[in-house]
C-alpha cells in the first residue's frame, strides 16, 4: 500500500517508462529530500494501452490516481503534446494524462532523470580521471552520459541563484565521424544500408557484434573493447565541447560500466591527451563513473523536489 503522509498531503507518483518490457512505479512524500517507497512493476506484455497500465496500478495498489502529482521519465525526447514511448508500442498525450490525474504531468528524459538523481547525494561516485567530486554548490557545468539500452546525454548546469538545472539533449543521435581507417571500416559495417551512423549506433556495438565480421578483421577480439573504450572517450570530449561542460563528465549505465573495466580505462582516457582544441580545459576536466540504486525513479523525485523548492521560494 501507499506510504502514509501527513493529513492533506498526497504523495507524488513516479513512473519509469524507459525500460524494455516493464513499467515501474514508486511514490514519494513531497519533501526537500524525498525518499522512494512502494516500488512496483508491471509487465507491459498484453497490456493494451498506457491508460490500462495506470488503471491496473490503481486497482492493485489501491491508490486513487485522481489528484496525484505524476512525473514520468521516458527514453527519447520529452517534448510536445504527443509522445511515443520508444521501448513500447504506446503513445501518450499530455492532455490524456491530465484527464486521468487532474493535474499537469511532468515528463522528462530518462538520462535527465539520472542527472537529477545526482542531486540526492546518494550515488556511488568513482573517479576515472582528474581529481575531486561533482560539486553542485559551486557554479559550473557538467555533462551526464549514459550508455545502457541506448546512448544519451544531459547537461547539469549549476547557477549561484537557481541551483541545479538539468537540460535534456538527444546527443546520442549526433552523427559519428571516424578519425582513421579502422573506425571508418567499423562505421560502414554498422551503418549498413542507412544514410548515416550515429554515436549511439557505434557505442551499442559490443565485442560480439556481427559488424566485426565485416570490418576490422585484423583486430583480435580481445582488442575490440579497447577500441570501444577509446570511442567512448572521444564521445565524452565531444559532449564537453558541445555543452561547455568543463567541470567534468559523469558516466552511467551498465554497458558503460563494462566498457570502463579496469584494463580499458587507459584507452578511455587516451583521447583526453591528444585533443588539441581547448586542450588545457580538456586535460583538466575530471570524469566519474556514477552508480546509483533506482537512479531514474530517484531522479524523477529530485526533479519534483526542485520544482517544490522554487514554488516555496516564490511564495516566501
Amino acid at each position: 500500500m501507499i506510504e502514509v503522509a501527513e493529513p492533506g498531503v498526497r504523495p507524488w507518483l513516479l513512473i519509469e517508462a524507459s525500460s524494455e518490457g516493464v513499467l515501474r512505479f514508486a511514490t514519494a512524500i513531497p519533501a526537500e529530500r524525498p525518499r522512494l517507497s512502494n516500488v512496483y512493476e508491471i509487465e507491459v506484455a498484453g497490456v493494451p494501452t498506457f491508460t490500462d497500465a495506470l488503471q491496473r496500478f490503481e486497482r492493485e495498489q489501491g491508490v486513487p490516481l485522481r489528484g496525484l502529482q505524476c512525473a514520468m521519465a521516458i527514453a527519447g525526447a520529452a517534448s510536445g503534446e504527443t509522445i511515443s514511448l520508444v521501448r513500447s508500442r504506446w503513445t501518450i498525450t499530455r492532455a490524456g494524462l491530465v484527464a486521468v490525474f487532474g493535474t499537469q504531468p511532468v515528463i522528462l528524459n530518462d538520462v535527465a532523470a539520472r542527472a537529477w538523481a545526482t542531486r540526492s547525494g546518494t550515488a556511488n561516485i568513482e573517479l576515472l580521471r582528474g581529481a575531486g567530486s561533482p560539486n553542485f554548490s559551486r557554479p559550473g557545468r557538467y555533462a551526464m552520459m549514459m550508455v545502457e539500452e541506448g546512448v544519451g546525454a544531459a547537461i547539469v548546469d549549476v547557477d549561484r541563484e537557481s541551483g541545479v538545472r538539468v537540460l535534456e539533449t538527444e546527443a546520442g543521435h549526433m552523427e559519428f565521424a571516424p578519425t582513421n581507417e579502422r573506425e571508418e571500416q567499423l562505421a560502414r559495417a554498422v551503418r549498413g544500408s542507412g544514410a548515416v551512423v550515429s554515436w549511439e549506433m557505434m557505442l551499442m556495438v559490443d565485442r560480439h557484434h556481427p559488424a566485426w565480421g565485416k570490418a576490422c578483421l585484423d583486430l583480435p577480439e580481445s582488442e575490440r573493447p579497447r577500441l570501444l573504450a577509446t570511442l567512448m572517450g572521444r564521445f565524452a570530449i565531444n559532449l564537453m565541447h558541445g555543452f561547455g561542460a568543463w567541470q567534468g563528465m559523469m558516466i552511467t549505465g551498465t554497458r558503460a560500466g563494462r566498457m570502463l573495466e579496469s584494463g580499458n580505462r587507459v584507452y578511455f582516457e587516451s583521447p583526453f591527451s591528444t585533443r588539441r582544441n581547448f586542450s588545457r580545459l580538456v586535460l583538466a576536466a575530471p570524469a566519474w563513473r556514477i552508480d546509483q540504486h533506482e537512479a531514474v525513479l530517484t531522479g524523477i523525485a529530485e526533479r519534483l523536489a526542485h520544482d517544490l523548492d522554487i514554488r516555496m521560494r516564490s511564495a516566501a
